[in-house]
């Protein structure tokens, strides 16, 4: 891709929609473009997140390794961002991030990520939006047993 394609790319994306041309163009320059192939690890359990991955193209799944046989998985697609909870809480990762598909993803570093939230508001509200239907949709499988999408 080509960084007008990246730009178009990020532009699409929620999270990012609100964000003025050239701090889209920022983001798309300052990010490391990663591609990974199905089965790859992209980060390890317990890791202490250095920024955030926003997965371009693709499917990841966060895994825990535990003993039980029918732990639960979580299934992010396009669109997601990965690394931002840990990351705003000075915690490390609670589990595994692996790529289910050829995954193309973009890392924001850290210092970009606060960037964006201390100085654009329509992004922190985007983010908040973002966690808070994570936090609904992790609840409803909490109490309901149902799938989280």
């Amino acid at each position: 891709m080509t960084l007008e394609a990246d730009i178009a790319s990020l532009g699409r994306l929620p999270l990012f929609r609100s964000l003025p041309p050239p701090r889209l163009k920022l983001v798309a320059l300052m990010g490391e473009k990663l591609h990974f192939d199905a089965g790859t690890q992209i980060v390890e359990e317990g890791e202490k997140p250095e920024g955030v991955y926003v997965i371009l193209q693709g499917e990841v799944e966060l895994s825990h390794e535990s003993l039980e046989e029918h732990r639960p998985r979580l299934q992010l697609n396009s669109g997601s961002i990965i690394g931002d909870v840990p990351l705003l809480c000075g915690r490390t990762y609670v589990g595994a991030v692996t790529a289910k598909s050829g995954v193309t993803a973009l890392r924001l570093p850290k210092d970009l990520f606060f960037e964006l939230l201390e100085t654009i508001p329509d992004f922190s509200l985007a983010l908040s939006r973002d966690l808070a239907a994570r936090l609904y949709r992790l609840a409803d499988f909490t109490l309901h047993g149902e799938k989280v999408h």
